[in-house]
């Protein structure tokens, strides 16, 4: 797996407070909202563990851009299914066409809500070796569904706020950061970084599975 070491890239909070000037600068950030440190230090994942250091970086900033929500007295960061992601931002009609993704995927997500690139939510599943969780994206055009990317989330943040170039493509990153994503898909998911999901619903992947053992 590649390592800060290995690339002689930046990482973490360093890359967030990099992607926040550039954000500041472009105009984006005119009115911050950020979190007070005491919160921001006791905030946790619907997996209950600790908030990564890039994610603490953006809330200590600003807590309204990225449009996530938390329970500020329970210190807690609201966690829904992937399924309930892809109804909210797709509509009903799309739920069955990411069928599989919902099988492979079956952890909580963090719904981004802020308006955003593309449709997107935090993985809480296996972090990096820096402790930063893979972000998915979702696309669903012209009735075909995909879903991907794993970059840890401090990468995309600051591609998302241009102080990385942001990738063409799901999953795509720059140079540098060559083999994070992938790492990440490998631990998370079956190495697929990008794919489109087998359609139907878990439950009916759930009986074929039971059928095929029988």
């Amino acid at each position: 797996m590649a390592t800060k070491a290995d690339t002689g890239a930046l990482r973490g909070a360093k890359l967030v407070k990099k992607a926040l000037a550039a954000a500041s600068a472009g105009g984006l950030f005119t009115a911050p909202e950020p979190l007070a440190a005491s919160l921001v230090k006791k905030l946790v994942l619907p997996n209950g563990e600790p908030i990564s250091a890039g994610m603490k970086a953006l809330f200590l900033a600003d807590a309204e851009w990225i449009g996530i929500d938390y329970d500020d007295e329970e210190a807690e960061i609201e966690g829904t299914s992937l399924e309930e992601v892809v109804e909210e931002a797709f509509g009903e009609e799309a739920v069955a066409a990411f069928g599989e993704a919902y099988e492979l995927l079956g952890d909580d997500v963090v719904y981004f809500g802020g308006e955003l690139s593309r449709t997107t939510c935090l993985y809480c599943g296996t972090p990096d070796e820096v402790g930063e969780y893979p972000v998915l994206q979702l696309s669903w055009e012209d009735g075909v569904a995909r879903v991907g990317g794993f970059v840890p989330f401090d990468i995309w943040l600051a591609q998302e706020l241009g102080a990385l170039e942001r990738g063409a493509d799901i999953g795509t990153v720059p140079a540098a950061y060559a083999g994070l994503a992938q790492a990440l898909a490998d631990s998370n998911g079956d190495g697929r970084l990008v794919f489109t999901p087998k359609a139907g619903d878990a439950a009916e992947s759930d009986e074929e599975d039971d059928e095929e053992d029988a």
